[in-house]
Protein backbone atom coordinates (compact mmCIF):
# COMPACT_ATOMS: atom_id res chain seq x y z
CA UNK A 1 0.00 0.00 0.00
CA UNK A 2 3.20 2.14 0.58
CA UNK A 3 6.61 2.40 -1.43
CA UNK A 4 9.70 2.90 0.35
CA UNK A 5 10.34 5.62 -2.74
CA UNK A 6 7.20 7.32 -1.88
CA UNK A 7 8.43 8.40 1.60
CA UNK A 8 11.98 9.39 1.08
CA UNK A 9 10.29 11.43 -1.33
CA UNK A 10 8.41 12.76 1.40
CA UNK A 11 10.85 13.34 3.49
CA UNK A 12 13.02 15.55 0.60
CA UNK A 13 9.53 17.87 0.49
CA UNK A 14 9.40 18.34 4.02
CA UNK A 15 13.24 19.11 4.32
CA UNK A 16 12.54 21.52 1.22
CA UNK A 17 9.43 22.84 2.87
CA UNK A 18 11.80 23.80 5.51
CA UNK A 19 13.89 26.11 4.03
CA UNK A 20 11.18 27.61 2.60
CA UNK A 21 8.89 28.56 5.76
CA UNK A 22 12.62 29.77 7.70
CA UNK A 23 11.44 33.52 7.23
CA UNK A 24 8.07 33.11 7.70
CA UNK A 25 7.23 30.87 10.57
CA UNK A 26 3.45 30.80 11.07
CA UNK A 27 2.96 31.91 15.01
CA UNK A 28 3.45 35.72 14.94
CA UNK A 29 1.46 35.90 11.85
CA UNK A 30 -2.06 33.80 13.71
CA UNK A 31 -1.37 34.70 17.22
CA UNK A 32 -1.83 38.26 15.68
CA UNK A 33 -5.12 37.68 14.47
CA UNK A 34 -6.00 35.75 17.90
CA UNK A 35 -7.09 38.48 20.30
CA UNK A 36 -6.57 37.42 23.82
CA UNK A 37 -9.37 38.07 26.51
CA UNK A 38 -6.48 38.74 29.37
CA UNK A 39 -9.16 39.52 31.82
CA UNK A 40 -11.12 36.64 31.35
CA UNK A 41 -9.28 34.78 34.41
CA UNK A 42 -10.27 31.12 35.23
CA UNK A 43 -12.60 32.67 37.73
CA UNK A 44 -14.50 35.22 36.31
CA UNK A 45 -17.72 34.43 34.40
CA UNK A 46 -16.22 35.96 30.87
CA UNK A 47 -13.74 32.82 31.26
CA UNK A 48 -16.19 30.03 29.65
CA UNK A 49 -16.60 32.50 26.87
CA UNK A 50 -13.28 33.07 26.21
CA UNK A 51 -12.45 29.78 25.38
CA UNK A 52 -15.75 28.83 23.23
CA UNK A 53 -14.58 31.18 21.24
CA UNK A 54 -11.29 30.15 20.93
CA UNK A 55 -11.88 26.89 19.39
CA UNK A 56 -15.27 27.70 17.91
CA UNK A 57 -17.17 25.39 19.91
CA UNK A 58 -19.97 25.53 22.32
CA UNK A 59 -19.72 23.90 25.79
CA UNK A 60 -21.72 21.04 26.76
CA UNK A 61 -22.92 19.56 30.15
CA UNK A 62 -24.35 16.11 31.40
CA UNK A 63 -20.88 14.43 30.10
CA UNK A 64 -19.25 12.03 32.03
CA UNK A 65 -15.06 11.09 31.10
CA UNK A 66 -12.90 8.32 32.51
CA UNK A 67 -9.23 8.59 32.62
CA UNK A 68 -7.66 5.67 31.29
CA UNK A 69 -4.21 4.93 32.42
CA UNK A 70 -1.31 3.33 29.57
CA UNK A 71 -2.43 0.09 27.46
CA UNK A 72 -3.26 -1.48 30.41
CA UNK A 73 -6.53 -0.02 30.81
CA UNK A 74 -6.99 2.06 27.38
CA UNK A 75 -7.31 -1.09 25.12
CA UNK A 76 -8.96 -3.23 27.18
CA UNK A 77 -11.64 -0.22 27.40
CA UNK A 78 -11.32 0.82 23.79
CA UNK A 79 -11.88 -2.98 22.35
CA UNK A 80 -14.68 -4.26 24.81
CA UNK A 81 -16.53 -0.69 23.03
CA UNK A 82 -15.66 -2.25 19.36
CA UNK A 83 -16.78 -5.38 20.12
CA UNK A 84 -20.26 -4.23 21.18
CA UNK A 85 -20.92 -2.38 18.70
CA UNK A 86 -24.71 -2.50 17.45
CA UNK A 87 -24.73 0.04 14.64
CA UNK A 88 -21.66 2.24 13.67
CA UNK A 89 -17.91 2.48 14.54
CA UNK A 90 -15.80 5.47 13.79
CA UNK A 91 -12.13 5.43 14.30
CA UNK A 92 -9.01 7.71 13.14
CA UNK A 93 -5.41 7.81 14.39
CA UNK A 94 -2.15 8.29 13.32
CA UNK A 95 0.36 5.90 14.43
CA UNK A 96 -1.18 1.99 13.35
CA UNK A 97 1.98 -0.29 13.38
CA UNK A 98 1.57 -3.81 12.64
CA UNK A 99 2.01 -6.42 15.53
CA UNK A 100 -0.43 -7.78 18.42
CA UNK A 101 -1.99 -4.46 19.66
CA UNK A 102 -3.18 -3.69 15.55
CA UNK A 103 -4.11 -7.28 14.91
CA UNK A 104 -6.53 -6.97 18.09
CA UNK A 105 -8.09 -3.57 16.41
CA UNK A 106 -7.70 -5.15 13.16
CA UNK A 107 -9.53 -8.51 14.37
CA UNK A 108 -12.08 -6.38 16.05
CA UNK A 109 -12.96 -4.17 13.31
CA UNK A 110 -13.58 -7.14 10.67
CA UNK A 111 -15.87 -9.18 13.02
CA UNK A 112 -18.20 -6.15 13.42
CA UNK A 113 -17.91 -5.48 10.00
CA UNK A 114 -19.04 -9.26 8.94
CA UNK A 115 -21.93 -8.72 11.43
CA UNK A 116 -23.35 -5.60 9.26
CA UNK A 117 -22.00 -2.93 12.00
CA UNK A 118 -20.67 0.11 9.78
CA UNK A 119 -17.19 0.51 10.40
CA UNK A 120 -15.14 3.14 9.35
CA UNK A 121 -11.29 4.18 9.61
CA UNK A 122 -9.06 6.77 8.61
CA UNK A 123 -5.01 6.58 8.98
CA UNK A 124 -2.90 8.79 8.46
CA UNK A 125 -0.58 7.66 4.97
CA UNK A 126 2.55 8.17 6.82
CA UNK A 127 1.61 6.96 10.49
CA UNK A 128 -0.11 4.23 9.21
CA UNK A 129 2.81 3.19 6.56
CA UNK A 130 3.73 0.43 9.02
CA UNK A 131 0.16 -1.32 9.54
CA UNK A 132 1.26 -4.27 6.97
CA UNK A 133 -0.61 -4.96 3.44
CA UNK A 134 -1.85 -7.67 5.34
CA UNK A 135 -3.97 -5.74 7.94
CA UNK A 136 -5.28 -3.69 5.22
CA UNK A 137 -6.64 -6.29 3.18
CA UNK A 138 -8.20 -7.88 5.42
CA UNK A 139 -10.00 -5.04 6.98
CA UNK A 140 -10.98 -4.94 3.37
CA UNK A 141 -12.26 -7.47 2.72
CA UNK A 142 -14.12 -7.54 6.18
CA UNK A 143 -16.40 -4.54 4.49
CA UNK A 144 -14.48 -1.98 6.88
CA UNK A 145 -14.15 1.46 4.97
CA UNK A 146 -10.82 2.41 5.25
CA UNK A 147 -9.44 5.45 3.77
CA UNK A 148 -6.03 7.01 3.87
CA UNK A 149 -5.24 10.29 4.59
CA UNK A 150 -2.78 12.56 2.08
CA UNK A 151 -1.56 9.61 0.83
CA UNK A 152 1.92 10.05 -1.09
CA UNK A 153 2.12 10.14 -4.94
CA UNK A 154 3.74 11.47 -7.82
CA UNK A 155 0.98 14.22 -8.12
CA UNK A 156 1.35 14.78 -4.51
CA UNK A 157 4.74 16.54 -4.00
CA UNK A 158 3.20 19.30 -6.07
CA UNK A 159 0.97 20.54 -3.47
CA UNK A 160 4.27 20.84 -0.68
CA UNK A 161 1.83 22.29 1.75
CA UNK A 162 -0.67 20.06 1.98
CA UNK A 163 1.48 16.77 1.57
CA UNK A 164 3.15 18.13 4.43
CA UNK A 165 0.14 18.24 6.79
CA UNK A 166 -0.52 14.76 8.89
CA UNK A 167 -3.75 13.58 10.68
CA UNK A 168 -2.47 13.63 14.37
CA UNK A 169 -6.03 13.32 15.23
CA UNK A 170 -7.33 10.61 17.65
CA UNK A 171 -10.85 9.67 17.47
CA UNK A 172 -13.07 6.60 18.23
CA UNK A 173 -16.77 6.57 18.42
CA UNK A 174 -19.24 3.65 18.83
CA UNK A 175 -22.66 3.83 18.17
CA UNK A 176 -22.63 7.82 18.13
CA UNK A 177 -22.86 7.37 22.28
CA UNK A 178 -19.71 6.38 23.40
CA UNK A 179 -15.98 8.29 22.68
CA UNK A 180 -12.23 7.79 23.29
CA UNK A 181 -9.81 10.67 22.60
CA UNK A 182 -6.23 10.92 23.34
CA UNK A 183 -3.10 10.26 23.13
CA UNK A 184 -2.47 6.72 21.99
CA UNK A 185 -2.03 5.21 19.05
CA UNK A 186 -2.47 1.66 18.04
CA UNK A 187 0.94 -0.24 18.35
CA UNK A 188 2.66 -2.42 21.00
CA UNK A 189 4.62 0.43 22.48
CA UNK A 190 1.45 1.52 24.39
CA UNK A 191 1.00 -2.09 25.64
CA UNK A 192 1.62 -2.69 29.47
CA UNK A 193 1.70 -0.28 32.02
CA UNK A 194 4.95 1.35 31.55
CA UNK A 195 7.05 -1.09 33.24
CA UNK A 196 9.77 -1.17 31.49
CA UNK A 197 11.68 1.73 28.95
CA UNK A 198 9.88 0.11 26.22
CA UNK A 199 6.52 0.72 26.97
CA UNK A 200 5.63 4.23 27.05
CA UNK A 201 3.41 6.03 29.41
CA UNK A 202 0.23 7.41 28.19
CA UNK A 203 -3.35 8.60 28.95
CA UNK A 204 -6.33 8.21 27.06
CA UNK A 205 -10.12 8.59 27.19
CA UNK A 206 -13.77 6.91 27.82
CA UNK A 207 -16.13 9.69 27.23
CA UNK A 208 -20.44 9.56 27.41
CA UNK A 209 -22.66 12.18 27.09
CA UNK A 210 -23.67 14.99 24.86
CA UNK A 211 -19.82 15.55 24.16
CA UNK A 212 -20.09 12.67 21.76
CA UNK A 213 -21.95 13.95 19.36
CA UNK A 214 -19.00 16.86 19.01
CA UNK A 215 -16.52 14.05 18.48
CA UNK A 216 -18.24 12.22 15.89
CA UNK A 217 -18.46 15.72 14.03
CA UNK A 218 -14.85 15.93 14.27
CA UNK A 219 -14.48 12.42 12.38
CA UNK A 220 -16.93 13.56 9.68
CA UNK A 221 -14.66 16.21 8.87
CA UNK A 222 -11.46 13.96 7.30
CA UNK A 223 -14.04 11.63 6.41
CA UNK A 224 -15.53 13.76 3.76
CA UNK A 225 -11.76 14.94 3.24
CA UNK A 226 -10.65 11.73 2.41
CA UNK A 227 -13.69 10.92 0.06
CA UNK A 228 -16.15 9.78 2.45
CA UNK A 229 -19.90 10.92 2.34
CA UNK A 230 -20.57 13.01 5.21
CA UNK A 231 -22.30 10.60 8.20
CA UNK A 232 -25.75 11.22 9.28
CA UNK A 233 -29.07 9.89 10.95
CA UNK A 234 -29.27 8.13 14.40
CA UNK A 235 -26.73 5.21 13.89
CA UNK A 236 -23.85 8.04 13.81
CA UNK A 237 -26.05 10.72 15.71
CA UNK A 238 -28.69 9.08 18.38
CA UNK A 239 -29.71 10.95 20.68
CA UNK A 240 -27.44 11.61 23.85
CA UNK A 241 -28.65 11.93 27.02
CA UNK A 242 -26.20 13.27 30.11
CA UNK A 243 -24.29 10.39 31.63
CA UNK A 244 -22.79 12.81 34.41
CA UNK A 245 -21.91 16.12 35.87
CA UNK A 246 -18.90 17.20 33.47
CA UNK A 247 -19.08 20.67 31.47
CA UNK A 248 -17.19 20.04 28.26
CA UNK A 249 -16.51 20.11 24.93
CA UNK A 250 -14.07 18.74 22.01
CA UNK A 251 -13.17 20.58 18.53
CA UNK A 252 -10.52 20.00 15.65
CA UNK A 253 -7.79 21.70 14.49
CA UNK A 254 -7.54 21.99 11.22
CA UNK A 255 -4.20 24.46 9.61
CA UNK A 256 -5.06 23.73 5.67
CA UNK A 257 -8.57 25.17 6.39
CA UNK A 258 -7.02 28.52 8.31
CA UNK A 259 -8.21 27.12 11.88
CA UNK A 260 -5.68 27.57 13.75
CA UNK A 261 -7.79 26.38 17.43
CA UNK A 262 -5.05 24.99 18.95
CA UNK A 263 -2.94 27.33 19.66
CA UNK A 264 -5.19 30.18 20.53
CA UNK A 265 -6.41 27.90 22.98
CA UNK A 266 -3.01 27.56 24.96
CA UNK A 267 -2.43 31.19 24.26
CA UNK A 268 -5.99 32.00 26.09
CA UNK A 269 -6.08 29.53 28.43
CA UNK A 270 -2.50 30.80 29.92
CA UNK A 271 -2.98 34.43 29.77
CA UNK A 272 -6.40 33.26 32.72
CA UNK A 273 -4.30 31.57 34.82
CA UNK A 274 -3.83 33.49 38.09
CA UNK A 275 -2.10 30.37 40.00
CA UNK A 276 -0.91 27.74 38.24
CA UNK A 277 0.03 26.15 34.87
CA UNK A 278 0.80 22.54 34.48
CA UNK A 279 1.71 20.44 31.45
CA UNK A 280 2.89 17.57 30.29
CA UNK A 281 3.77 16.75 27.36
CA UNK A 282 5.81 14.25 24.75
CA UNK A 283 7.18 16.76 22.34
CA UNK A 284 7.84 20.97 23.21
CA UNK A 285 9.29 23.26 21.44
CA UNK A 286 7.74 26.98 22.09
CA UNK A 287 7.47 29.16 19.27
CA UNK A 288 7.68 33.25 19.92
CA UNK A 289 3.72 33.31 20.97
CA UNK A 290 4.13 30.40 23.43
CA UNK A 291 7.28 31.30 24.73
CA UNK A 292 5.70 34.70 25.62
CA UNK A 293 2.67 33.12 27.04
CA UNK A 294 4.42 31.79 29.33
CA UNK A 295 6.39 34.02 30.35
CA UNK A 296 4.03 36.72 30.72
CA UNK A 297 2.26 34.10 32.82
CA UNK A 298 5.57 33.64 34.81
CA UNK A 299 5.51 37.72 35.11
CA UNK A 300 2.06 37.79 37.09
CA UNK A 301 3.62 34.96 39.31
CA UNK A 302 1.63 31.92 38.16
CA UNK A 303 3.76 28.80 38.88
CA UNK A 304 4.56 27.17 35.85
CA UNK A 305 5.55 23.09 35.21
CA UNK A 306 6.76 21.32 31.80
CA UNK A 307 6.68 17.66 32.11
CA UNK A 308 8.62 15.99 29.40
CA UNK A 309 10.14 13.46 28.02
CA UNK A 310 14.08 12.65 28.50
CA UNK A 311 16.17 9.68 27.35
CA UNK A 312 13.50 7.56 25.61
CA UNK A 313 11.87 9.68 23.54
CA UNK A 314 11.29 8.39 19.97
CA UNK A 315 11.69 12.19 18.56
CA UNK A 316 15.11 13.63 19.61
CA UNK A 317 15.39 16.18 17.30
CA UNK A 318 12.49 17.97 19.23
CA UNK A 319 14.40 16.67 22.23
CA UNK A 320 17.54 18.77 21.06
CA UNK A 321 15.44 21.65 20.24
CA UNK A 322 13.79 22.10 23.45
CA UNK A 323 16.67 21.76 25.36
CA UNK A 324 17.74 24.98 24.26
CA UNK A 325 14.69 26.83 26.24
CA UNK A 326 15.67 25.49 28.65
CA UNK A 327 17.55 28.76 29.95
CA UNK A 328 15.26 30.84 29.41
CA UNK A 329 12.65 29.28 31.15
CA UNK A 330 14.81 28.28 34.08
CA UNK A 331 15.64 31.83 34.50
CA UNK A 332 11.73 33.06 34.25
CA UNK A 333 11.40 29.95 37.30
CA UNK A 334 9.53 28.07 35.62
CA UNK A 335 9.88 24.18 36.62
CA UNK A 336 11.52 21.50 34.33
CA UNK A 337 11.48 18.04 34.75
CA UNK A 338 12.26 15.37 32.90
CA UNK A 339 10.19 11.73 33.02
CA UNK A 340 13.12 9.03 33.28
CA UNK A 341 11.51 5.66 33.37
CA UNK A 342 10.26 5.29 29.44
CA UNK A 343 9.03 7.92 26.71
CA UNK A 344 6.03 9.63 28.38
CA UNK A 345 3.12 10.68 25.52
CA UNK A 346 0.63 11.97 27.96
CA UNK A 347 -0.67 15.77 26.28
CA UNK A 348 -2.55 17.38 29.49
CA UNK A 349 -2.40 21.21 30.69
CA UNK A 350 -4.02 21.49 33.84
CA UNK A 351 -4.68 25.58 34.38
CA UNK A 352 -5.50 26.85 38.37
CA UNK A 353 -6.78 23.15 39.12
CA UNK A 354 -9.72 23.59 37.41
CA UNK A 355 -9.57 24.22 33.62
CA UNK A 356 -8.19 21.26 32.25
CA UNK A 357 -7.15 20.23 28.33
CA UNK A 358 -6.37 16.42 26.87
CA UNK A 359 -5.96 15.25 23.09
CA UNK A 360 -4.02 14.21 20.39
CA UNK A 361 -2.09 17.58 20.28
CA UNK A 362 1.50 18.69 21.23
CA UNK A 363 3.29 21.58 21.96
CA UNK A 364 5.15 22.50 19.09
CA UNK A 365 5.09 24.05 15.58
CA UNK A 366 3.57 21.37 13.40
CA UNK A 367 0.58 20.70 15.84
CA UNK A 368 0.02 24.48 16.19
CA UNK A 369 0.21 25.16 12.32
CA UNK A 370 0.54 22.12 10.30
CA UNK A 371 -1.43 18.88 11.53
CA UNK A 372 -4.74 17.99 12.06
CA UNK A 373 -5.23 17.65 16.12
CA UNK A 374 -8.33 17.05 17.86
CA UNK A 375 -8.88 18.17 21.57
CA UNK A 376 -11.19 18.14 24.49
CA UNK A 377 -11.29 21.01 27.28
CA UNK A 378 -13.03 20.35 30.62
CA UNK A 379 -14.35 22.52 33.22
CA UNK A 380 -14.45 20.66 36.69
CA UNK A 381 -12.17 20.77 39.66
CA UNK A 382 -12.43 17.08 40.68
CA UNK A 383 -11.56 16.34 36.72
CA UNK A 384 -8.27 18.54 36.69
CA UNK A 385 -7.70 17.29 40.37
CA UNK A 386 -7.53 14.12 38.89
CA UNK A 387 -5.03 14.85 36.80
CA UNK A 388 -2.81 16.47 38.87
CA UNK A 389 -2.42 13.28 40.55
CA UNK A 390 -1.37 11.52 37.87
CA UNK A 391 1.49 14.40 37.20
CA UNK A 392 2.44 14.18 40.63
CA UNK A 393 2.45 10.38 40.44
CA UNK A 394 4.79 10.37 37.18
CA UNK A 395 7.12 13.50 39.21
CA UNK A 396 8.10 10.67 41.07
CA UNK A 397 9.89 8.69 38.08
CA UNK A 398 11.47 11.92 36.80
CA UNK A 399 14.59 14.49 37.13
CA UNK A 400 14.09 17.70 38.22
CA UNK A 401 15.93 20.43 35.95
CA UNK A 402 17.74 23.32 37.63
CA UNK A 403 20.80 24.06 35.08
CA UNK A 404 20.21 24.39 31.28
CA UNK A 405 23.10 24.01 28.71
CA UNK A 406 25.73 27.40 28.63
CA UNK A 407 24.98 29.56 26.05
CA UNK A 408 28.00 30.18 25.17
CA UNK A 409 29.33 26.82 24.66
CA UNK A 410 30.79 26.76 21.49
CA UNK A 411 29.66 23.06 20.42
CA UNK A 412 26.16 24.61 20.71
CA UNK A 413 26.21 26.89 18.35
CA UNK A 414 25.54 24.86 14.61
CA UNK A 415 22.30 23.59 17.02
CA UNK A 416 21.34 26.52 17.93
CA UNK A 417 21.75 28.01 14.28
CA UNK A 418 19.67 25.40 13.17
CA UNK A 419 16.87 26.08 15.65
CA UNK A 420 14.78 28.48 13.68
CA UNK A 421 15.17 26.28 10.82
CA UNK A 422 13.94 23.03 11.69
CA UNK A 423 11.77 24.42 14.33
CA UNK A 424 8.36 25.00 12.63
CA UNK A 425 8.55 21.74 10.86
CA UNK A 426 9.23 19.34 13.51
Amino acid sequence: MFSSAAFRIQALLTIATTILLVSCAQGPRVAKKQPIQALATTSSPSFDDAIASAVQMPWTDGNHIETLVNGDEIFPAMLKSIRSAKKSITFETYAFVDGSCANDFVSAFCERARAGVNVHVILDAIGGKSMGRKNAHRMRDAGVKLHIYNPISLTSIFQLGRLNTRDHRKIMVVDGKVGFSGGAGIGDAWLGNAHTSKHWRENHYRVTGPIVAQLQHGFNDNWVKTGGERLTGPDYFPLLRRTGNLKAHAFNSAPLDKSFTIPYLYRQAMASATKSIIIENSYVYLDKPMMNAILDARKRGVHVELILAWKHTDSWPVRYLSIYQYEKLLEAGVHLYEYESSMIHCKVMVVDEIFTTIGSSNIDPRSFYINDESNINVIDQGFAKKQLRLIEKDKRRCQRVTEALSPWNPLSFPSRALIGIIGPQI
